[in-house]
């Protein structure tokens, strides 16, 4: 737990107490916050080596307040943000222990991401390890010769034990070298320090000579924006479109953020990927140069989405998301409301902000539509379920859940039914802010039916069967009833070029080799008795590949029976195929033509083209 939610986990309390012992409430609290901050500082370095070895020595100073017989060093299993297990201590080589004067002290590795350093009765355990860094990503750690970029969870050990000392991390890097960082620093050129491990771990940094800083001020609050890579678009300008988004997530949670300094951390990179990790009070985002040039949208959105994470998960967590256990697995079935939730609010708010139209927003909404429904899993996996199991990745891709995807259609279907059962008083922000003041204001988190709860607390209506079919259950999500509150339509249609008829399998190759990567369940191939694997080759004689087939199949009707060659473990197999008609369409969003008054109005309040009366 960080210092921020100790202090105002404490005040909530204190201010409970009888009238009779508050002075005493607050004298032990004066006390506990004494003994907190005379605890030493557990003091980190950093030292690069060769830019082409990709090592990092870290080196870890502890001072245990009483004899100790050992000292357990941990790296942890995983990082918050990405739920599965990471194993980083298989970067870890080169470990050595010492005291205070230099002498070896002796070391074993118990498990495999703790060393045990027996220390007798010795003032100070030093020990040193070498990190190899060399990937690039939102949650990684990469040392080359153009940049140092680390996060804590991949690199740092804790002191098993005394996760809440505070701890000071100074890097050794040339002096020249401009450093984003959201620790506060201290001391010159590079010395940061933190309150807990927890918040030295959750702060990502990146140092180079060739790092770009860009910042504005909004309500209070200092915001840094740090670009590594080229950026075809002015910084200012760039800057200018961030706080619109700023400014509509401040505005949703009550014009004042909960921090005096955020940071974003950019990688742009030729060729890259989107990833985006969410931390305290910044967080760590690539994305491709190219993105300016074709999809700026998708920018906005991850920013959106990232910095929507501050509140939602990082303040407004469940039970189970702190304080850390780096350990292990931690579940949760509420990875639908962290991610889910995040996802419907980052394109809206981007909306809500004037950064995108509303055209784009609908396309957005209509993707995300038309994604969740060709998804086999959705029809076998509840949302919590797949929010619980995180952690696994099962073989099977037909009982696959995207709890991103359909926790977004839930949320929105939920915003849209507040809106309606409340003439638009209220709506999914209500909720939102009504979890933060419940639970996040108290520093604690929320209960598995968190979500729920919050609903109902805002509308003073039921939501159990909504909550038993659409997030416990897999009944499917009723779009059009719920975005008729709005006067939205939903149109699908099936482009021109697309065959009547589909064979109801998933392929992957190119024209030399295609495979059958999936065959869906209950469908034309699975009824056949086609399966994965199994080497396409011909239709009814006709060579048939991912390029070919589509043409073979506009000739046919549902109801055809055609003849299916594959290879199959190297036999020729042949397969009688029953065509069913083509079930995948394309989706629109669209306002209805004549909308009511009320569908006008709330359209109007949803997507922030006006503010909902007080």
């Amino acid at each position: 737990m960080s210092t921020w939610l100790f202090l105002r986990r404490a005040g909530r309390r204190s201010a409970h107490l009888l009238l009779g012992c508050c002075w005493f409430g607050i004298f032990a609290f004066s006390l506990a916050a004494r003994a907190q901050t005379s605890k030493p500082m557990i003091e980190y370095n950093l030292t690069p080596q060769a830019p082409n070895s990709h090592l990092i020595t870290v080196t870890i100073r502890y001072k245990p307040m009483e004899t100790t017989k050992v000292v357990d060093f941990a790296l942890p299993a995983w990082r918050p943000g990405r739920y599965q297990i990471q194993n980083y201590a298989r970067n870890v080589r080169d470990f050595t222990a010492t005291d205070q004067s230099g002498r070896t002290l002796a070391w074993e590795k118990v498990d495999k991401s703790t060393w045990r350093v027996p220390c007798g009765g010795v003032r100070e355990v030093r020990v040193a390890y070498a990190y190899y860094a060399n990937t690039l990503d939102a949650g990684s750690t990469l040392w080359n010769d153009e940049e140092l970029y680390w996060n804590g969870t991949n690199l740092l050990m804790y002191v098993v034990g005394q996760k809440d000392r505070p701890a000071r991390l100074s890097l050794t890097i040339p002096q020249s070298w401009q450093c984003a960082y959201p620790l506060k620093k201290v001391g010159e050129p590079f010395v940061y320090e933190a309150p807990d491990y927890d918040t030295l771990a959750d702060a990502p940094g990146i140092a180079s000579p060739t790092l770009n800083l860009v910042r504005f001020d909004h309500a209070g609050t200092t915001y840094h924006l740090a670009f590594q890579g080229p950026v075809s678009l002015p910084l200012n300008e760039l800057a200018g479109q961030v706080e619109r988004i700023v400014a509509a997530t401040v505005a949703m949670f009550g014009g004042k953020a909960p921090f005096a300094d955020y940071w974003f951390l950019y990688h742009s990179l030729p060729g890259g990927r989107f990833h985006g990790v969410e931390h305290l009070n910044s967080t760590s985002i690539t994305f491709p140069s190219s993105v300016f040039d074709e999809r700026p949208q998708r920018f906005y959105a991850i920013t959106a989405h990232e910095f929507f994470h501050a509140w939602n998960v990082k303040r407004i967590r469940p039970q189970g998301l702190g304080p850390f256990d780096y350990s292990r697995e931690v579940h949760t079935r509420n990875l639908w409301v962290a991610e889910g939730v995040t996802s419907y609010y980052d394109d809206l708010l981007c909306r809500r902000a004037g950064v995108i139209s509303v055209e784009d927003y609908l396309r957005a909404v209509a993707t995300t539509i038309a994604s969740q429904q060709r998804t086999p899993g959705r029809l076998v996996t509840p949302v919590t379920a797949a929010s619980f199991d995180a952690w696994l990745t099962p073989d099977d891709s037909n009982v696959r859940v995207d709890f991103y995807t359909k926790g977004a259609l839930v949320a929105l279907l939920l915003d849209l039914d507040i809106r309606r059962r409340t003439g638009g008083a209220k709506s999914l922000d209500d909720a939102m802010r009504w979890l933060s003041a419940t639970y996040a204001e108290r520093g604690v988190g929320y209960p598995e039916n968190g979500m729920q709860l919050a609903v109902e607390a805002v509308t003073g209506a039921s939501y159990a069967d909504f909550f038993a079919r659409y997030v416990d259950g897999t009944d499917e999500l009723p779009y059009g009833d719920y975005l008729e509150v709005v006067g939205v339509e939903l149109i699908e249609s099936r482009p021109a070029k697309q065959p009547k008829v589909s064979l109801g399998i998933e392929l992957a190759g190119d024209e030399r080799q295609t495979v059958i990567a999936n065959v869906l369940p209950t469908e034309a191939g699975f009824q056949a008795g086609l399966d994965r694997g199994d080497i396409l080759v011909a239709l009814d004689g006709e060579q048939a590949t991912m390029a070919t087939l589509p043409a073979l199949l506009m000739k046919r009707q549902p109801g055809e029976v055609v003849k299916v060659l594959v290879f199959r473990r190297g036999k020729l197999r042949e397969f009688s195929v029953t065509l069913q008609p083509e079930t995948r369409t394309d989706i629109q969003l669209r306002p209805v033509a004549a909308p009511s008054p009320t569908q006008a109005r709330l359209y109007r309040e949803w997507l922030g083209l006006i503010q909902p009366e007080p």
